[in-house]
């Protein structure tokens, strides 16, 4: 829904609230008159009433916004229900002061009665439950919706431009078992390493979540050919560090990898002290991925993808599949480079 069409619908709530209120509680008199037998009432409102109903609205709206931009905003993160019933009686304690204090400074009495200011706050806080939920639940719909979209049209793009996966694999067998038959170890296991990292981009990414503990081979596999390039001379430091119990959860694929992809593309430059840092830390269902590699100038080499698109797209992936699930932030400052990611996983389905 537009921002627009959302405030609109809001004023017409509160003028449909306030006029409901003053043609039940705004009477002055009442006044019953019998012509020719049939009696007829007359009720007079008291216009003097609008600016009392108007502040106990404007408290009511204080619990009813505090609620949904708060208080309500927060709670899918953690999940926890004291904090959530303090808050909110927080916040029925400051509506009533507000209308309190207000109703005092204009020398007005009560507006309604004690029964129905209850259950005022009764209605207005089931309200911003309903409103709240209302509002996820047409968040994901339309999260969805995009990512189905998004899926079908990448598949799509996936099919128009994949090689056969059997002749790529045809073609690095060969190549190993010439590499195998000049006695070259490092480019057979680089040949062999290549093999398992296609094969699990290849075949394994079209699951849409997969064992965390089989995309963190992956990365372990990706850093290894990535580590092919350097010899022992080359002032290269590189850490890939793995902690924590992961057996049950799953990840969706090739999340990390242009993290990784990046660091090593952007941090390196033969000829300079260069340092990469991959940290990965499981607490309970949380992940926390860390890179750290310096920020070297362009190395001008126009046929690479820039980082920052990739690193966009992966912000993208994440947005869609874990909504309010994550935390990344990304620095380039003080010659470092940085990524830090926290991220809510799922226990594997059995």
């Amino acid at each position: 829904m537009k921002p627009w069409m959302e405030t609109i619908l809001h004023l017409i709530f509160w003028v449909l609230c306030f006029w409901i209120l003053y043609s039940a509680l705004a009477f002055e008199s009442l006044e019953v008159l019998v012509e020719n037998g049939v009696e007829r009432r007359i009720y007079t409102r008291n216009p003097a009433a609008i600016p009392t109903l108007a502040i106990v609205l404007s408290a009511r709206a204080l619990l009813f916004y505090g609620l949904i931009f708060w208080v309500l905003s927060r709670f899918p993160e953690h999940r926890q229900w004291r904090p959530l019933l303090a808050q909110l009686a927080l916040l029925a304690a400051a509506s009533y002061l507000v209308e309190w204090v207000l109703l005092r400074a204009l020398n007005k009495p009560p507006a309604v009665p004690p029964g129905i200011g209850t259950l005022l706050y009764l209605f207005f806080t089931l309200a911003a439950f309903a409103y709240r939920l209302a509002k996820d639940w047409w968040r994901n719909e339309r999260l969805r919706a995009r990512l189905a979209e998004e899926k079908l049209s990448a598949e799509l793009n996936y099919l128009k431009a994949q090689l056969n996966p059997h002749f790529l694999f045809n073609t690095l067998n060969n190549l190993y078992a010439l590499a195998e038959r000049a006695g070259n170890e490092p480019l057979s296991e680089g040949i062999a390493g290549l093999a398992e990292l296609m094969r699990y981009a290849v075949y394994d990414s079209r699951a849409d979540y997969v064992p965390l503990d089989k995309e963190l081979r992956f990365l372990q596999s990706m850093v290894e050919m990535q580590s092919l390039r350097f010899e022992e001379e080359d002032d290269v430091d590189i850490a890939f560090r793995v902690s924590g119990e992961y057996g049950h959860l799953v990840i969706a694929p090739l999340l990390l990898m242009p993290f990784l992809e990046n660091a090593f593309k952007h941090g390196v430059r033969y000829g300079q002290h260069s340092a990469i840092q991959i940290e990965v830390m499981l607490e309970g269902c949380t992940l926390y991925f860390k890179t750290v590699n310096r920020a070297h100038e362009n190395q001008n080499r126009p046929h690479e993808e820039k980082a920052g698109i990739g690193l966009e797209n992966t912000r993208r992936r994440l947005q869609l599949l874990y909504p309010e699930k994550h935390q990344l932030e990304i620095k380039n400052q003080n010659g470092r480079f940085s990524v830090n990611l926290q991220l809510e996983l799922d226990g594997r389905q059995s």
